[in-house]
């Protein structure tokens, strides 16, 4: 078991974007399932590994500037809002809502190019899916990473008719 969690991790920090389970489980010649348990022990050691709609995926940028931004707009802005992040050299890592029954609400997004807003806002509209940010009348929170402080200063400069807040 130990050496497959070392190959997880292998191929996960050598990978440039989201990898699926069956992909893994494909490599390393065991099951989903299997996959499953040895991504929830990796967790437990303290990697940050996400699953995604598109895979798992390991933080591991350090060297970013990550902050989270308070925004309010209504569901016809969500791709200008997006649009407008990641032209300025941001990523959207997730959106957080507060939910009065059910607390604080995430959802993982990892929004980093305008190919990747496509497929989010295909995926929306396929799937008929309510956005988080109905639950709170337009206001959630992003985390969004770049790769310096001056990028994030651009960014918040693109949104800044959406803000709320900076934490």
């Amino acid at each position: 078991m130990k050496e497959r969690l070392k190959k997880i991790l292998g191929i996960l920090s050598e990978s440039k974007g989201p990898v699926k389970g069956k992909e893994l489980s494909e490599l390393l010649g065991v099951s989903r399932q299997v996959i499953v348990q040895d991504i929830s022990v990796l967790k437990t050691k303290g990697y940050k590994i996400y699953s995604t709609r598109d895979g798992y995926v390991l933080e591991r940028r350090k060297d970013r500037v990550r902050k989270m931004v308070a925004v309010k707009h209504g569901e016809e802005e969500i791709y200008d809002e997006l649009f407008r992040i990641v032209s300025a050299g941001g990523k959207v890592i997730d959106v957080i809502v507060e939910h009065p029954i059910y607390g604080e609400i995430t959802g993982r997004l990892d929004i980093e190019t305008l190919d990747d807003i496509a497929k989010f806002m295909a995926l929306m509209q396929s799937s008929n899916a309510t956005p988080l940010l109905r639950l709170s009348g337009g206001v959630h929170i992003h985390t969004i990473e770049t790769p310096n402080k001056e990028t994030m200063k651009k960014v918040l400069e693109a949104i800044s008719k959406y803000l709320l807040g900076v934490k």
